[in-house]
């Protein structure tokens, strides 16, 4: 028997799945912009340098970099780029918000399967990054597109391509977005399960 208790949450519209959906997409750009460059790709780059990977090397000679970054810029020169890795991830957490599997853990997961996924396990950095990517490059970065294409504003882009620049980190802002939307969606949605639950008694046995 089903009750409340037990009921899962309402799916997302499809408004919201859709936004999920188009935000994913827009970040796709940048982690295969970043991809190229990490496997020594040169379009887009600031006069100069043949490759990130020289850029990089220039921009921390003699500057001690920590464990984290050291590592950071030893995986970079291997061919693998951490903020590809990164965003990988956020697209994972922005479809897990519209997602079945991010109400409840898969059946092929080994020792959570079935159970319910934490509210606070997605919520947590959904409202994170998106508190500051949504704000940053939703709202700031247009309007300063517009005051550049005005001639109003000179944007800084540390050398690279407009063009690119544009390219890579164009869907920050869609995806800060639809982020932010999925969120609130998801926190609405499991929310109002679990305040049935509570005010529902239980069923007779």
């Amino acid at each position: 028997m089903t009750t409340a208790a037990n009921r899962a949450p309402e799916q997302p519209s499809p408004r919201i799945r859709r936004a999920a959906y188009a935000g994913a997409l827009a970040l796709v750009p940048y982690a295969t912009m970043k991809q190229y460059w990490a496997l020594d790709g040169s379009w887009g780059l600031p006069a100069g340098y043949a490759t990130l990977g020289d850029k990089m090397a220039a921009d921390t000679r003699g500057r001690d970099l920590g464990p984290v970054n050291g590592a950071a810029l030893w995986l970079y020169e291997h061919g693998v780029d951490v903020t590809v890795v990164l965003a990988a991830l956020g697209i994972f957490l922005l479809l897990g918000l519209v997602r079945p599997w991010g109400l409840v853990f898969p059946r092929r997961l080994p020792l959570l399967a079935g159970r319910p996924v934490p509210r606070w396990l997605p919520l947590a950095p959904a409202w994170a990054t998106a508190a500051v990517l949504a704000p940053v490059f939703g709202v700031l970065a247009p309007v300063n597109g517009v005051l550049a294409v005005l001639g109003l504003s000179h944007p800084n882009t540390a050398g690279f391509s407009p063009f690119a620049f544009t390219i890579a980190y164009g869907g920050f802002g869609p995806f800060g977005l639809a982020l932010g939307a999925a969120a609130w969606s998801y926190q609405r949605r499991t929310g109002r399960t679990r305040r049935t639950a509570a005010l529902t008694p239980p069923a007779s046995p």
